[in-house]
């Protein structure tokens, strides 16, 4: 059995992530936690909030409550986590899909970002892909349209925050049928499998659960 890192941008346990990810990877593998946010205030946290320059990631603490921070104030605090984790575990899972530089690890390190869009990517329709994609923040839209439109034709972006609770996320989602969308991205790891089944269950069209795309690909480095 071998045991894999998962970090998390805001605080550990995710206990609303992994256990779908133990259920995709199988009983061949054990993950251990750690969050960038592991031991701060409230107050800490609020401080790394961002400005109008940064990038927004939106995270969760081990409360359940949402955090909105600086993508800056969070990347060197995750590639401390990997330092902590690295000579201990075979593979390390980053449970966000924001964009991040390269980290440095011992192993092999699963980048949601890079999973995602290659997944889509690898996603053959008979006319330029118009893609719908579910985002925690309207704030990140910009970034998301900019990452979105090198594998996309066009890009329709919709804000609901799984950390809010999932009514806002299917009122929201469903709008993408008025978008006559070609496939949906959830691109959040905080978006579930029961929110991916309604939508898939009333929209025309493939919903792509990020987690879900992250849980299979650990299941193949074990």
């Amino acid at each position: 059995m071998r045991t894999i890192g998962a970090i998390t941008i805001g605080q550990s346990p995710r206990t609303d992530v992994v256990p779908e990810l133990e259920m995709w990877a199988g009983t061949g593998a054990v993950f251990r936690e750690m969050g960038a946010l592991d031991g701060l205030t409230a107050e800490e946290v609020r401080k790394m909030g961002p400005a109008a320059s940064d990038g927004v990631l939106v995270t969760r603490m081990r409360d359940g409550t949402s955090v909105t921070l600086a993508d800056q104030a969070v990347i060197p605090r995750v590639q401390q986590c990997i330092r902590q984790l690295e000579d201990e575990v075979s593979a390390i899972v980053l449970l966000c899909t924001g964009t991040f530089p390269p980290l440095d690890a011992k192993v092999p390190i699963l980048i949601p970002e890079h999973l995602l869009t290659n997944f889509v990517r690898g996603v053959a329709v008979s006319k330029p892909l118009r893609l719908g994609v579910m985002t925690p923040d309207a704030g990140q839209f910009p970034a998301q349209r900019q990452r979105w439109g090198q594998v996309a034709a066009e890009v329709v972006t919709r804000a609901a925050s799984p950390y809010d609770g999932p009514e806002a996320v299917l009122d929201e989602g469903r709008r993408f049928r008025e978008d006559r969308v070609d496939l949906v991205v959830l691109d959040c790891m905080g978006y579930t499998s029961e929110m991916r089944t309604v939508l898939r269950n009333e929209l025309p069209c493939p919903v792509v659960l990020a987690r879900a795309v992250v849980g299979h690909f650990a299941a193949e480095l074990l």
